[in-house]
């Protein structure tokens, strides 16, 4: 039976809205079709608008049109990460129980950023769909899912003073399910929220969610970064996915979608995205887009109209112990350049894969040990150190090649539209 939504509890006036859909268990689903029982399933966690993490189509519109936003808010302006010791020249790092900043009760976090996190009411042609979202400054600009946005016709936010605004999709990008969102008017003294580090993430730091799951308004869970560098479908479908995903297990449902998940100092990190579920609901699985990864894509939308993803062109795998030796890395540890994509800044720079690619031992790869002075240990590393940056920044790779210790700079350039793309 469909979950009910009391009226009382809805900030949107008018007619009693049709109840949200019970939540779908679903495997690959075929396309526009029904979804099947499956044992278990990858649900986006937003009523009446699931997407499985199994494949379900998805598009969105990455221009912006007249109504686009010009200023970037300097909220998505990201600090340099620091440097992660160990590497040659490098400064202590961010990470672990070195972060700054002092940590706040649950009560704090709440009441400091509930007020800028939104309801998202979404119409579409076939009824309508509830996912949640957050201001991140003064002008308006919110954040939340693409999949939260999918085929809107009109968007309407609610604050948790009770009051509603109009809002626009600026553009949207599927491939990290992020949407940005312009709100006409914004309550008086609304603070937006802070935004974080996700790179500064260890497993079992302390996380609250806040959102709206199942209608039911500006509920927040709490619980822990559970693991770190997981893989989650993108729901454009791209091979590359999402990568970074932090896991937790602070309990996230269908209607939390596009909501924050912040630290223990208040800060955003990741944007809630999807859940594993045996049951429809919450199984302490839980799955946030980390917001490094969010910030430079939600700059290039708002600066331009559409989605730029930063990329070297390359494919690489994690090396072993046994390849590490023969290949002369030092630390034991970095990514072996197995492909490289002739368009991109790596071929560009001279960047050498392995003979054969899949050889247990890549000989002649150039090994990635460090980017910007921060050692790699698993081409993870080297995803978040690309992904969280803009297109145009130039980086500095620290690369082994037959055993000599070389430097090389590289300027991030735009992945082109076909980079995991089937066909």
């Amino acid at each position: 039976m469909a979950p009910t939504r009391p009226r009382h509890e809805s900030p949107y006036p008018g007619p009693a809205r049709p109840a949200p859909e019970p939540p779908a268990r679903t495997g690959p689903p075929t396309p526009r079709a029904g979804a099947r029982q499956a044992v278990a399933a990858l649900l986006a966690a937003v009523v009446g608008g699931l997407v499985a993490l199994g494949g379900a189509e998805l598009t969105g519109s990455l221009g912006g049109g007249e109504t686009r936003i010009v200023t970037v808010p300097s909220a998505l302006e990201a600090p340099e990460p620091a440097p992660a010791p160990g590497v040659a020249g490098a400064e202590p790092s961010a990470g672990g129980t070195a972060r700054p900043g002092a940590t706040k009760s649950v009560q704090d976090i709440v009441r400091e950023t509930a007020p800028a996190v939104v309801q998202v009411e979404v119409a579409t042609s076939s009824g309508h769909r509830i996912g949640t979202g957050f201001v991140v400054d003064t002008t308006g600009v919110a954040l939340t899912n693409a999949h939260v946005v999918e085929g809107a016709r009109e968007v309407r936010v609610g604050f948790q003073d009770r009051s509603i605004s109009p809002a626009r999709v600026v553009g949207a990008d599927p491939d990290t399910d992020l949407a940005v969102l312009a709100i006409e008017e914004l309550p008086r003294g609304t603070r937006p929220v802070k935004l974080g580090r996700s790179g500064d993430l260890v497993v079992g730091d302390p996380v609250v969610a806040i959102g709206n799951p199942f209608g039911f308004e500006w509920t927040a869970t709490t619980g822990i970064v559970s693991a770190l560098g997981r893989r989650i479908e993108a729901p454009s479908g791209n091979r590359i996915g999402i990568a970074n995903a932090i896991q937790t297990d602070a309990a996230i449902n269908q209607g939390n979608s596009g909501g924050p998940l912040l630290d223990r100092r208040g800060l955003v990190v990741g944007i809630n995205s999807q859940i594993f579920t045996r049951g429809g609901g919450s199984d302490g699985v839980g799955f946030a887009v980390p917001i490094d990864t969010v910030r430079p894509i939600a700059r290039s939308i708002i600066a331009t109209g559409r989605a730029q993803h930063a990329w070297i062109g390359i494919t690489g795998v994690d090396l072993t112990a046994a390849a590490a030796a023969a290949l002369r890395v030092p630390g034991g540890a970095g990514v072996a350049i197995v492909g490289v994509d002739e368009r991109g800044p790596a071929a560009q720079a001279g960047l050498r894969p392995a003979g054969n690619p899949e050889a247990v031992i890549p000989r002649g790869a150039d090994v990635i040990v460090a980017i910007n002075g921060r050692r790699i240990e698993g081409m993870s590393d080297v995803v978040q150190e690309v992904a969280s940056r803009p297109v145009g920044a130039r980086i500095r790779l620290t690369v082994v090649r037959d055993g000599r210790t070389r430097q090389v700079a590289l300027r991030l350039a735009d992945r082109p539209d076909d980079v995991g793309r089937a066909g």
